[in-house]
Parts: structure tokens; C-alpha cells; sequence
């Protein structure tokens, strides 16, 4: 009587001595994880991701809540490729960034700029005093450019000069992910013995990249009658 007894403690026993490792392991299996997911499996927006290196010490005004680094330092943007780097940057977290004598490098190429501001929240990185930009097929020189991370939209204006294509214009838009350009009148276009000028009151002109199967620019084609989203943007940069 007193096995049979025993057996039974021990069947009603052993489940409950079981319970909490059982538990243990659903709880390992369910339980949510802080850790970020891969770069790689992130969709980041433009200027949504920052990170700042400072090349000396920071200085944090309190009034404005502004960081200033006198020393300069490196500003990486990982949601658009964007990496700054200046002698002089101050910026309000989640808000603004300034920089003076940058050299900023991101999928437009290269811009060499005296002053420099980017809106976090608007995704806009705008550059003035005289503007370089370098890119993969030539140079272009500005008084301004406005970059538009997040439409991939560069604007470069006043004074704009560019030698491929060879270009003097009052404005020139650049959609990078179609390398599309659009020139804003006044402007003078030279390719080979082609040239095409308008005067301040004439309308833009389309250039369209014109590449081989290997992806190697021949030229560009050039004309008035602007594709739907070019004219859609020119027409909205209109009310702004």
C-alpha cells in the first residue's frame, strides 16, 4: 500500500517539478529582443540617422540647446549616404545642422561649400557663398544649391556654369536617380555643333543622359517638352 502510494506522489510530483524549466523555455522563445535589426534590413529616411564625431572638444549652449564644435568634426547620415566633414559645426539634435567650409560627399557627388545648413526635418541640406560640386562627369559651380534628400532632387543656382554638359544657366534641377536635367532660363547649352539658348523669359529645357549597354554617357537629348514629373516639380518649386 505504501509503493502504490509513493508511485502516485510521484506522478502527481514530477509534472510540477517540471513546470518552471517548461515555463523557462516558452518564456526564452517569446521574449522580445532590444537589439536593432541589420542596417541591411532597415528602411532609413534621409537625415533620420545621425551620427556626429567631434575632432576636439564640444560646447553645449544651454540657452539654445545648440552643441558647437569648434574643432570641427564629421557628421555621417546613413539613411541617405550623405558624410559631411568641417572645421566649424553646430547643431540643435533632431532639428539643424550648420557647418561652415564643408566638404560634403553623398550620392550627387561632392560639394566644396563656405556655409552649410541641413533641416533634419525636412530632409533639405541647402549651401550657399559660392558653391562647387563635383560629380562623376564634371564640375558645377553655383551661388547656391538646395538638396532634397528625400524626393533625390539637387537644385544649383545663380551663376550656374558646367562643363559637361556645358552649360551657363540661371538654374539647373538634377534628379540623381535618373540623371535627368532641366535648365532654367536664362540659359546657353553647347554639345558639339548643337547650341541651344533661351532668354529669362523662355521656358526649360529637358536633358536626358544618353548611355551605351555599358552605362557610359554618349550625350544628352535635349528638349522642351519636360516629362510629367519634371514639369510636376518645377510647377510646385513655383508655390514655394
Amino acid at each position: 500500500m505504501r509503493i502504490l502510494e509513493l508511485v502516485v506522489a510521484l506522478v502527481v510530483l514530477c509534472p510540477l517539478l517540471l513546470l518552471p524549466a517548461w515555463v523557462a523555455r516558452a518564456n526564452e522563445q517569446v521574449a522580445p529582443t532590444d537589439e536593432p535589426a541589420p542596417a541591411h534590413e532597415r528602411e532609413l529616411s534621409p537625415f533620420a540617422e545621425l551620427s556626429v564625431t567631434a575632432h576636439g572638444a564640444q560646447r553645449l549652449d544651454l540657452a539654445t540647446g545648440f552643441t558647437e564644435l569648434a574643432d570641427g568634426g564629421v557628421v555621417v547620415d546613413r539613411g541617405s549616404d550623405v558624410r559631411l566633414e568641417a572645421p566649424w559645426i553646430r547643431y540643435l539634435e533632431g532639428a539643424t545642422i550648420e557647418a561652415t567650409d564643408a566638404v560634403v560627399e553623398g550620392l550627387f557627388g561632392q560639394l566644396l561649400v563656405p556655409e552649410l545648413v541641413i533641416d533634419v526635418l525636412k530632409r533639405t541640406l541647402s549651401a550657399e557663398g559660392g558653391v562647387t560640386l563635383n560629380t562623376e562627369v564634371g564640375v558645377v559651380r553655383a551661388d547656391e544649391v538646395l538638396y532634397e534628400a528625400e524626393a533625390g532632387w539637387l537644385l544649383a543656382r545663380g551663376g550656374v556654369v558646367s562643363d559637361l554638359p556645358d552649360v551657363e544657366a540661371a538654374g539647373i534641377w538634377y534628379h540623381l536617380p535618373s540623371a535627368r536635367l532641366v535648365l532654367l532660363p536664362p540659359y546657353l547649352y553647347r554639345e558639339g555643333p548643337l547650341t541651344m539658348r533661351a532668354d529669362a523669359d523662355g521656358g526649360p529645357l529637358q536633358l536626358t543622359p544618353d548611355l551605351d549597354e555599358e552605362g557610359t554617357l554618349l550625350g544628352y537629348d535635349a528638349t522642351t517638352d519636360l516629362d510629367d514629373d519634371v514639369a510636376a516639380r518645377l510647377l510646385s518649386a513655383d508655390h514655394e
